[in-house]
């Protein structure tokens, strides 16, 4: 979950990923960050929002400073009453993530500025540093990430 140091090779977003979304009166995942509030326990130093994936809500905290998403979801078990974590980067990414000392299984997908999905996968705990952890990455650039336990990621487009 920590981002790793090295980039993953970037790959050029394709065109029908960066084609606006079908039903433009969805917000967008950014209305959703801005209208963030502070998250409880056990994540109190993080802000809380609600997305919809796939058309699901979804209570999440939300990780937008690199130390928020460098710190992830490390040496948590449980997400208390959140289904999972919204990673923010402020440009599109293509950076890697590791499960170092994330003791549970956890599904990630990769999303665009626009919201649409570009990828997704399962990871693995790792109970070692970082540096010996593998790095786990998207086929193509992205702007959000949402992390949620093994087999609690809806599939679908990601909006506010």
């Amino acid at each position: 979950m920590r981002r790793a140091a090295a980039a993953l090779l970037g790959a050029a977003l394709a065109p029908s990923l960066l084609a606006a979304p079908a039903d433009a009166s969805v917000p967008p995942v950014s209305h959703a960050v801005r209208a963030a509030t502070p998250a409880t326990e056990p994540f109190p130093d993080l802000t809380q929002t609600t997305i919809r994936l796939g058309g699901r809500a979804l209570l999440v905290v939300v990780a937008q400073t690199e130390t928020e998403r460098e710190a992830g979801l490390r040496e948590r078990a449980t997400l208390g009453p959140y289904r999972g974590m919204l990673f923010v980067f402020p440009s599109d990414s293509s950076v890697g993530f590791t499960m170092s000392t994330v003791p549970v299984a956890l599904d990630i997908g990769f999303y665009g500025a626009n919201g649409r999905n570009v990828d997704r996968l399962r990871m693995t705990p790792c109970p070692y540093p970082e540096s010996q952890c593998p790095v786990y990455g998207a086929s193509h650039s992205f702007r959000y990430a949402v992390e949620t336990l093994a087999g609690g990621l809806p599939r679908g487009s990601l909006t506010g």
